[in-house]
């Protein structure tokens, strides 16, 4: 699991608009490519960022509604406990982390 690390959306937004100027005052391939794939992880994180943790365990339940029974109740179980305030958003987002990257692991086993 990678740690997450809080940085500031205006620095973000700072990066995104100097990545935008490289990749326009770049002449050389190289280089606008590099660019261009900053300024997708720069717009994934901004992206990632605008959804609730709410949203987030609602999208993986739709994801996983057919594909895994499992982890789709193990999400709902979840979802209920964080709606209710039963438990913290912090314990929340530490759970739907285990459970996301433990879907990976699940899946070689099989």
């Amino acid at each position: 699991m990678r740690d997450k690390l809080i940085v500031s959306e205006e620095i973000i937004l700072k990066i995104q608009s100097r990545a935008n100027a490289i990749k326009v005052l770049a002449n050389d391939k190289q280089v606008l490519k590099e660019a261009e794939e900053l300024l997708d992880i720069i717009e994934e994180i901004l992206e990632d960022n605008t959804m609730t943790l709410v949203e987030k365990i609602e999208q993986k339940m739709r994801e996983t509604k057919f594909t895994d029974p499992e982890m789709n109740a193990s999400l709902y179980i979840l979802h209920r406990k964080l709606s209710d305030g039963k438990i913290s958003p912090q314990d929340a987002m530490a759970l739907f982390e285990m459970y996301v990257s433990s879907e990976s692991f699940d899946k070689r086993i099989i």
